[in-house]
């Protein structure tokens, strides 16, 4: 490789034949079109590789906050606006069917981007869609991964949602409307027909590569002083559910992909924030540094974390600068179940001096 600026900082070869990790170091290198040089015995394989400018860089990539209204939506559930993605032949789920609830209902980009005026009349600020990557997921004929959260792609969207060309679309279209659009991110697991399960480029790739350990769900082992190695390990290690197999960011090579996917996702499609999915299941150092790492190439980027507590010191723990934790988790922003749980209460609960909304005034 002879291309001005670039330097091949260091290669990393895994357990997996099929895997060659490459690190280059960028020197003031402008943008074009560089080729690398793979070397075999006498044979050499040369791979194109293209250097993109880079549009909006530092404190001019503003994030959500709370001045913003945002709006959840599932995009399988919102709109149809295309039926001719509502099925491939080439995926595991061929299947489109609205009657059937846990199948997939054919929503798409396009139905999103045709009710953009919509948003604006509800007057939200901000759209934050469940997970849009590919999801290539079998269909057993009762259930599917129409909510996202099963990736088999993290840089392609579901050719059933549209492509990424239609991401990047319709998030330039909502910004021209003056709408936000939030990115959901889940890196504590994949789907189970991710390639990396059929091919690990190393065995510790996965936390427990057999799926013969589930979690138990109970966060509150993350910030037990006094918790047990056995009920940690199946917290965090332990599988979301079968078909989810949990990724081991304690593994270097994991969390340098992730924390490049996130940056690249925020560089090419300028979405405006990312839920970060499950954070109390995944390894907190690890996610620390993703965090670290995105907000110090867009500091004024918000990020928030799924940290899903029945009370109020679980969330605190997991908030940035939080005095209860000693990781620094780089979190500016956390989800607030606790309210959520009470607000329910206030809409099955009489109404008295202690029930009721006075949960929600607590």
């Amino acid at each position: 490789m002879q291309y001005p600026g670039v330097s091949v900082d260091s290669i990393v070869r895994l357990e997996s034949p099929n895997y060659l990790l490459v690190y280059l170091n960028l020197h003031g290198a402008q943008a074009g079109e560089m080729t690398l040089n793979f070397k075999q015995g006498k044979k050499t394989k040369k791979v194109a590789y293209t250097l993109k400018n880079r549009e909006m860089v530092g404190e001019k990539r503003i994030g959500f906050s709370n001045a913003d209204v945002l709006y959840m939506l599932m995009p399988d559930r919102f709109a149809n606006g295309r039926t001719d993605n509502d099925a491939f032949k080439t995926m595991r789920d061929k299947v489109c069917d609205r009657q059937a609830p846990s199948l997939r209902h054919g929503g798409d980009l396009e139905g999103i981007r045709q009710h953009l005026d919509y948003f604006n009349e509800l007057g939200v600020t901000a759209l934050w869609f469940t997970p849009v990557l590919e999801n290539d997921s079998p269909n057993d004929g009762k259930n599917s991964t129409y909510h996202g959260y099963a990736t088999t792609d993290y840089y392609r969207v579901d050719p059933r949602f549209g492509t990424n060309e239609e991401y990047r679309a319709l998030i330039a279209e909502a910004h021209a409307k003056g709408l936000k659009v939030v990115m959901d991110m889940i890196f504590n697991h994949t789907g189970v027909n991710h390639p990396w399960m059929k091919d690990m480029p190393s065995k510790d790739w996965y936390n427990h590569p057999d799926g013969d350990v589930m979690t138990n769900f109970r966060l509150t082992t993350v910030h037990d002083p006094y918790v047990s190695d056995y009920d940690l390990d199946k917290t965090t290690n332990g599988w979301f559910v079968p078909a989810m197999p949990d990724l081991n960011q304690r593994n270097p090579e994991v969390m340098k992909y992730l924390i490049q996917n996130s940056i690249w996702w925020i560089e090419s499609s300028k979405i405006d924030g990312i839920r970060m999915d499950t954070c109390p299941y995944a390894d907190m150092r690890g996610m620390s540094e993703w965090g670290r790492d995105v907000l110090k190439e867009y500091p004024g980027f918000n990020i928030v974390g799924e940290c899903w507590y029945a009370n109020e010191a679980g969330p605190a723990f997991w908030q940035k600068d939080s005095r209860i934790n000693p990781v620094q988790t780089n979190l500016p922003t956390v989800m607030d179940f606790w309210m959520i749980l009470n607000g329910r209460k206030s809409f099955s609960e009489q109404t008295d001096p202690w029930n009721g909304l006075n949960k929600v005034y607590d």
